[in-house]
């Protein structure tokens, strides 16, 4: 089993800017040296949390697709690619695809190896359930059927995904159109949200101006509707959504602060100011 990260945050949650003004530094030449720092920082936060707090592509390789053995069933966990899917109901096996480092946004991609050897994609709704709400989300089989024969070779069962809270994402909108055009699939829980749109709002003075606005609605593909129509064509542009957490960001300034000040990182003398705030966002799995 292995996780990779495959798609790398587009902005960090911290610019070097803000963290000039809260570590209060005044040098004008440590720009690239600031980033990596606020890089590390938020890298070290998702570790320490095992959680992504910016948005991200994971895939998750699994020799086989899971079923185990309950403990006391069998007075320890017995992982076989042979006991898996609805005799769960009968062996009181566990078989659902806990996907690591919530929370999860989108499932980009979910395949296996048959027994030919062949690929084969899984469909949600057809092949499989998908449970994003919970932390971590889920992926079951539907009811009253079972996972498929996987081929019995290392990383047999792969499974990409976006996760995390916040982060840059590239959008478009249609002018007259509430309509949001975005490969970014958004939730029913996104719905209230605030977004901005730049260059989708009224023009000021012939200048293109930014549309302030909210999710209205989400379809089932993912599609959101936004509570005002732009009044100008915008493609192609980046923004950021979602919500970071206070407590997280500050987390990653006072980190990265600390760091910069003492030059060498050292993820054993790890300030516990840092860890208290972050506390609240470790992944506690019941």
């Amino acid at each position: 089993m292995a996780l990779l990260t495959i798609g790398q945050p587009g902005q960090e949650p911290v610019s070097v800017a803000q963290l000039k003004s809260y570590a209060r530094i005044d040098a004008v030449d440590d720009s690239a040296m600031l980033l990596a720092f606020i890089t590390a920082a938020r890298e070290w936060a998702e570790a320490f949390c095992e959680r992504a707090f910016v948005f991200q592509t994971k895939r998750l390789l699994m020799d086989f697709f899971p079923g185990y053995v309950d403990f006391k069933l069998a007075g320890q966990r017995v992982s076989s690619p042979f006991v898996s899917g609805s005799n769960a109901v009968l062996v009181g096996i566990r078989y659902a695809i806990a996907l690591p480092w919530p929370q999860v946004r989108q499932l980009v991609a979910f395949q296996y190896q048959d027994a030919n050897g062949a690929v084969q994609p899984m469909t949600a709704g057809t092949n499989f359930t998908a449970d994003l709400d919970s932390q971590p989300a889920r992926l079951t089989p539907m009811f009253g059927q079972m996972w498929p024969v996987a081929r019995v070779v290392p990383n047999a069962v792969q499974v990409d995904y976006v996760t995390g809270y916040w982060g840059a994402i590239t959008v478009g909108m249609t002018n007259g159109s509430a309509a949001l055009t975005s490969a970014f699939k958004f939730l029913p829980r996104d719905v209230g949200s605030a977004i901005t749109i730049p260059g989708a709002g009224a023009p000021v003075n012939g200048q293109p101006a930014d549309l302030a606005t909210t999710i209205a609605s989400v379809d089932g593909s993912g599609a959101a509707t936004l509570a005002a129509a732009a009044s100008a064509t915008a493609a192609g542009q980046s923004t950021t959504f979602g919500t970071m957490p206070s407590s997280v960001r500050l987390a990653i300034m006072a980190l990265a602060a600390y760091w910069y000040e003492n030059r060498v990182p050292d993820s054993d003398d790890i300030p516990f100011g840092v860890k208290a705030l972050l506390y609240p966002y470790r992944d506690q799995r019941l």
